[in-house]
């Protein structure tokens, strides 16, 4: 039975393998242009600890920004940009924690990009498989945004502080600062800088109110700087 065991869990293997192409499709930025290219290039190989991952969903962060603007400057070559991602993964490199993800949908964060793409490389230790309710576009989100509100909360636990100005308000990350503090206990004052938004009704437990009325009772000074900027607070 081991031996039965093994050669079905080997034939998996080899019919992963024999399914990934060669070339694949990727978004390339070209930092000698200051422009993003789609190129076809090899499909990466995963090394010891690593998994290949067949890409579904790759969101575009402001990290991801912050990344192409900084690779603009001291990137020698084109680069594949991307921070974080969700797929299937389809064939492991070395190791035990690599194979045992091979077939599962995962989310994952890659500190070298490489998202934008139809596969991509990642540490093992860096996927989180993902539960069969949650689908692969919300995993494309799972990782930076989430810790991102997550260490924003742990600072003001630290510190104790009393509030939070959120000035991202209507942005994914916002919304998430919005829950935290609604079940955290902590207010949060929130401010927006998008002209298309003018209606706070569509952000459940937002109203519309003067910025600085909004933030004295807190003990804050924060001034309303116009329709571009304007500030709202938790009910």
């Amino acid at each position: 039975m081991l031996r039965a065991a093994s050669r079905r869990r080997h034939c998996a293997k080899v019919i992963v393998r024999a399914r990934r192409p060669t070339q694949m499709n990727a978004v390339h930025f070209d930092p000698a242009a200051a422009a993003l290219v789609v190129r076809k290039i090899p499909v990466p190989r995963p090394a010891r600890g690593e998994v290949l991952i067949r890409m579904a969903a790759a969101p575009i962060n402001p990290s991801d920004l912050r990344y192409l603007s900084a690779s603009s400057s001291t990137a020698p070559a084109p680069i594949v940009p991307g921070l974080e991602g969700s797929g299937t993964v389809v064939a492991a490199g070395a190791g035990l924690i690599p194979r045992l993800l091979v077939g599962r949908r995962v989310a994952f964060a890659s500190a070298r990009g490489g998202t934008w793409a139809e596969y991509a490389v990642a540490t093992a230790t860096r996927c989180i498989p993902l539960r069969k309710h949650v689908s692969l576009e919300q995993g494309a989100s799972l990782i930076v945004n989430p810790l991102t509100a997550i260490a924003f909360f742990d600072m003001v636990t630290r510190g104790g502080h009393r509030a939070i100005v959120n000035n991202a308000a209507a942005s994914a990350l916002g919304r998430m600062i919005l829950r935290l503090g609604r079940s955290s206990g902590v207010t949060v004052i929130n401010g927006h800088g998008r002209l298309d938004w003018d209606d706070p009704a569509d952000m459940p437990g937002i109203r519309s109110g003067r910025a600085y009325r909004a933030t004295r009772r807190q003990g804050l000074d924060v001034f309303d700087r116009g329709p571009r900027n304007q500030l709202f607070n938790l009910d």
